[in-house]
């Protein structure tokens, strides 16, 4: 099992979970109102994956089964994809019961790079699923 709470970031029934690379401004917020949730973090890209590329963090409410996994970007906001995909992959046996949501931050949205082909279809295939925003993202979960 890739997903034991020991490797987990944050604690059991923490109330803000912030994921954030070290030295960036980029982060994603989640926010587990009064702690009432049980929740779970983990840093996949280098961390619990190692031998592939995949998103930056996964962001778990066990209390409803909600999977958020989060990409933090530069620029190019069309190569989240792969790497959202790539994670959902590996950890899709662990989760099979969570419903899954995807999160982009990245440092600037460029038009042409969410109207490109890429990025459009795989918006289409999970629809609302999907949101990204530029520099901080913050939602209830």
């Amino acid at each position: 099992m890739l997903l034991t709470d020991d490797k987990s970031k944050c604690g059991e029934y923490q109330k803000i979970i912030v994921s954030r690379d070290t030295g960036n401004k980029r982060e994603h917020r989640a926010i587990n109102s009064n702690g009432k949730h049980k929740v779970r973090q983990y840093k996949l890209d280098g961390d619990i994956v190692k031998q592939r590329k995949c998103c930056d963090f996964l962001v778990l409410n066990d209390s409803v089964k909600k999977a958020y996994y989060i990409e933090l970007k530069g620029e190019n906001i069309d190569e989240a994809i792969p790497q959202l995909e790539s994670a959902v992959q590996i950890c899709s046996q662990e989760l099979r019961q969570y419903n899954v949501f995807y999160r982009i931050v990245c440092s600037k949205i460029r038009t042409h790079k969410i109207n490109s082909n890429k990025f459009r279809k795989f918006q289409e295939k999970v629809g609302r699923k999907l949101q990204y925003s530029s520099i901080r993202m913050e939602e209830n979960i």
